[in-house]
């Protein structure tokens, strides 16, 4: 099994990232799920877009994810390398194998025992890493969903592209563009009311 987790109190670039990750774990066969609290996220819109075009369950709470939790179980980690910012931080203690891919720089209380550390603090999210990195997988894993939902996440973490931008950023970008990503409707998700805002 494949368990992706990303920082408390989620946004696009955490999720994003994550729903792309368990995609490429469907297609490659594995059952995956992204561990999550939707009651504390600020990637509302996102999540409830995704599972809007999905046909099975992608969210799970910490609780149900200790269950699943084997020997053979991947634990991947996105938008953080601290113990501290976890979803869950009893799920990463319960999980012996573990990838980290964060674009933060590195603090001295860094998890310490992943098997991969894909760590680039020049890149402007961790869904710019995860775009890369699927590129290189094989593109047909991201579809028109995945690269929206990547592409939010680079826009959020940018301040749509005017912050930590790079050609990286703009190549990731341009990447998913050409998978079908529509910045008009990422910017949607982006325009909600005065009452969620202040809620």
């Amino acid at each position: 099994k494949v368990l992706i987790m990303g920082h408390r109190f989620s946004d696009y670039d955490s999720f994003g990232a994550s729903f792309a990750l368990w995609h490429v774990a469907k297609e490659l066969g594995r059952p995956a799920f992204v561990v999550l609290d939707k009651s504390k996220t600020l990637a509302t819109p996102l999540i409830e877009r995704v599972e809007s075009t999905l046909t099975e369950g992608i969210i799970i709470d910490a609780d149900f994810a200790l269950t699943l939790i084997t020997k053979k179980t991947l634990l991947i980690i996105v938008d953080t390398h601290r113990a501290d910012f976890l979803e869950s931080k009893e799920v990463y203690a319960a999980s012996k194998m573990v990838i980290i891919i964060d674009h933060h720089r590195k603090n001295v209380d860094f998890i310490d025992n992943a098997v991969i550390f894909y760590h680039e603090p020049f890149a402007s999210s961790a869904c710019e890493l995860t775009a890369e990195l699927l590129e290189y997988m094989n593109p047909r894993f991201v579809g028109k969903m995945e690269a929206e939902a990547l592409f939010a996440g680079i826009m959020l973490d940018t301040r749509n592209f005017v912050l930590r931008t790079g050609v990286k950023t703009f190549e990731a970008s341009g990447f998913l563009r050409g998978r079908g990503a529509d910045p008009v409707e990422v910017k949607k998700m982006f325009s909600g009311s005065m009452e969620s805002y202040r809620e």
